[in-house]
């Protein structure tokens, strides 16, 4: 089983670049065509996936990034956020889960289980009441890995991808 071969690694400032590039792909791979247009997705990588961005995220204290590494590979990655940080104001004892992104070629291998075990023992150190995210509505194989695993709907809020306004799921687990 993969999943014991993966090692989690904090994402240091020295590895933007390689953030960069995964957040990129990853994101491409989930949301690029068929699902949502070029030109959306192209505009949405160009604005908001940019290495401007992602310095600035790395370096907020209250964000942090997790890689998956499988044999010296990035498999993916983890972005967690707290307090001010959140996307959302919801709870000042919560924790987001803002990204949660696994390459292609390495999906089905319990990455993604992985990540939330780690994002639980994380909230539960810090003593956090309730660890939430957004997840796109046509998206149904997230929606389906968050509710195995506990976790319920209690909003929605709009997302915009380009120019196509989207809306996502807003869930939450209660620790």
């Amino acid at each position: 089983m993969v999943y014991k071969q993966v090692k989690m690694q904090s994402v240091q400032p020295s590895d933007v670049e390689k953030l960069l590039h995964i957040g990129r792909q990853t994101f491409y791979e989930a949301f690029g065509p068929p699902h949502n247009s070029e030109e959306n997705i192209t505009n949405y990588l160009n604005e908001k996936i940019t290495l401007d961005n992602i310095v600035k995220e790395i370096n907020n204290p209250k964000s942090k990034f997790y890689f998956a590494i499988i044999n010296k590979e990035i498999a993916g990655y983890i972005k967690i956020n707290f307090d001010y940080a959140q996307t959302e104001p919801i709870n000042n004892n919560s924790m987001e889960i803002e990204r949660i992104y696994v390459l292609k070629e390495f999906q089905g291998k319990k990455i993604g289980q992985l990540f939330l075990e780690y994002t639980v023992k994380i909230a539960k150190q810090k003593e956090i009441d309730f660890i939430w995210l957004g997840v796109w509505e046509k998206n149904i194989d997230a929606i389906r890995f968050y509710k195995r695993n506990d976790f319920k709907q209690f909003d929605t809020h709009q997302f915009l991808l380009g120019t196509d306004l989207q809306t996502d799921i807003i869930m939450k687990l209660e620790l």
